[in-house]
């Protein structure tokens, strides 16, 4: 049987799939939200007919229905909300179903990237929005962040002034912490913004568990803000007596969550 896995974000949507139980395959479909009817021809050109499909959907019913049209007929698909508790991960919202599925599916993800699960662990995601979510070393979610990311930063600051430019924030070094042009403040200014949030949370996290958590990174929009986060986190890790801090990135957390999540169904 194969088995679609969609993670349909509010930018792109990326599409992998399983053959059978554990048969994970490298095709990887990547889609602007115009671009869905690609998808039907994608399909035709997959080793068999797609069975069923499940995912993540924070791009709205119309996309949502969009993805259903371009699937085959005889393939169903399920779309996954966060819950109190999924396999080993637990919730702590109030009300759980209100955490994005795909927050909730890029925990299950980080399972099989988390060398040590003894440890607190940080998934940055650089989307859209940038969050910043936190599980600690029993598995329980314990809240996140949420703020504008840094595109949208970007757009806020071009489009809700008179005067100020689109920058290039495709650059990956630590910006002047004293600009001394119009372009260099707003990329220092987002950056710092960014890099800002995810310093505090980690700051919380370590004085909430009394252990320093791992960070995990995400997301098209990372690169830029990276050399930054790096430095913020380890001129505060000196401070603190600890070693040098290491992010680690991964691609995909959400797919991998999905793709645990059907693997678990599938032994089920």
């Amino acid at each position: 049987m194969l088995m679609l896995l969609i993670d349909s974000g509010n930018t792109r949507i990326k599409i992998t799939y399983l053959i059978n139980q554990f048969r994970q395959t490298e095709d990887l479909l990547v889609l602007e939200h115009d671009q869905i009817e690609k998808l039907r021809e994608w399909c035709n050109t997959l080793p068999e007919v797609p069975a069923r499909a499940i995912g993540v959907n924070v791009a709205g019913e119309d996309i949502a229905h969009q993805i259903q049209q371009a699937l085959p007929a005889s393939c169903g698909l399920h779309w996954l909300a966060a819950q109190a508790q999924t396999l080993h991960l637990k919730n702590s919202y109030t009300n759980p179903a209100q955490l994005g599925a795909d927050r909730w599916m890029g925990l299950l993800g980080l399972a099989e990237h988390r060398q040590h699960p003894e440890l607190p662990a940080m998934l940055v995601s650089f989307g859209t929005a940038t969050t910043v979510d936190t599980l600690d070393a029993d598995n329980m979610f314990m809240g996140g962040l949420i703020f504008p990311g840094v595109m949208l930063m970007r757009a806020s600051l071009h489009k809700g002034t008179a005067n100020l430019p689109a920058i290039d924030l495709r650059k990956s070094e630590v910006p002047p912490a004293f600009p001394h042009s119009t372009e260099q403040a707003i990329l220092s200014g987002i950056i710092a913004a960014q890099a800002g949030a995810i310093v505090r949370q980690w700051k919380a996290v370590l004085d909430k568990t009394k252990q320093q958590p791992k960070i995990f990174v995400t997301g098209g929009a990372r690169h830029g803000v990276l050399p930054e986060l790096l430095r913020l986190l380890n001129d505060i890790a000196l401070l603190q007596g600890f070693d040098t801090i290491t992010l680690q990135e991964i691609e995909s957390p959400v797919l991998d969550g999905l793709r645990i999540y059907a693997q678990a169904e599938w032994n089920h």
